[in-house]
């Protein structure tokens, strides 16, 4: 099994305020935490321990024994024209920043437009078997009928109504 360095948060670290992806609790100064050798996702080192010394990302195999705490580098900030040298890479996954639209997001917005045109699709079907009904079979004239409209619209709605 592999050595993980386990990293001691201070307060000028690049991991204060990012989560532990077991136990979701922000990393404060003071704190231990492990980065997973595969998918680099972050733990309390008492959450990598308790779950095996593993990842606890879906898929990941990420797993390895903690030694002891390395006081956390800071990284460079970095700027939207900065180019990283090859050799400069710290983790393979690259995340957006909070304010993003993700993808839970996008999908709620397409559920929702989905229902607004079926339950759309519904009333306008429903009003148009209650005017069928009214209008042909109760002969209610509650409006002068469409001359042009009204024949197909009785013979398709006869059709699936029979």
């Amino acid at each position: 099994m592999a050595a993980l360095r386990a990293i001691l948060i201070d307060k000028r670290s690049p991991f204060l305020g990012e989560a532990c992806a077991l136990c979701k609790h922000p990393f404060s100064p003071g704190e231990e935490i492990v980065i997973c050798p595969e998918d680099a996702t972050r733990h309390h080192v008492h959450c990598w321990r308790a779950y095996g010394n593993r990842c606890t990302a879906y898929g990941c195999t990420g797993h390895g024994e903690v030694v002891e705490a390395t006081p956390a580098q800071p990284r460079p900030a970095a700027s939207p024209g900065r180019v990283r040298p090859a050799g400069d890479e710290e983790t393979k996954v690259r995340t957006l920043p909070a304010t993003g639209f993700h993808c839970a997001q996008s999908c709620l917005v397409i559920a929702i437009a989905v229902a607004i045109v079926f339950f759309s699709i519904g009333c306008f079907g429903l009003w148009a078997i209650a005017d069928y009904i009214m209008l042909e079979m109760l002969h209610w004239s509650y409006r002068p009928p469409f001359p042009g409209l009204l024949p197909p619209l009785t013979l398709t709605l006869s059709l699936l109504l029979t």
